[in-house]
């Protein structure tokens, strides 16, 4: 699947997202995001529901943060960091660009703004795929 795809079977999407951890496996190329997402569809009891579940990109080609704004508070608090994803495209950055450029065309990508830090996250694998978290 792609980040799109995936995004596209969520009741919201990666809208209103907030990101828990972050875990990379480099034996078994794998990147792992835990979230919780805004689950509630229209008619739902509580219109405010998060799900926890976990996005896992397989053959990472591209992963990093962009350095929080200095004016933004980074020290953990034990929270989620708030996050919205939208498909990464060509086009809107040259260092951006460079980077997508050295990656297979068939691969996926994705960016994450994370809110509580006011910088982003990018994405980029072979595949994608979502799994909700029922514990």
């Amino acid at each position: 699947m792609t980040f799109e795809e995936v995004e596209q079977s969520l009741p919201n999407g990666f809208h209103d997202a907030a990101l828990r951890g972050i875990s990379a496996d480099f034996v078994n190329l794998s990147i792992k995001l835990e979230m919780e997402l805004h689950a509630s569809v229209e008619g739902d009891a509580n219109p405010e529901r998060y799900l926890r579940g976990v996005l896992s990109v397989t053959r990472p080609y591209l992963f990093f943060l962009d350095p929080p704004d200095s004016r933004y508070g980074f020290i953990p608090r034990g929270m989620p960091v708030n996050a919205s994803g939208f498909a990464l495209k060509a086009g809107k950055d040259p260092k951006i660009d460079a980077l997508l450029q050295r990656i297979p065309a068939d691969a996926t990508a994705f960016v994450f703004f994370l809110d509580d830090w006011n910088t982003y996250l990018y994405v980029a694998g072979a595949t994608v795929q979502f799994s909700w978290d029922y514990r």
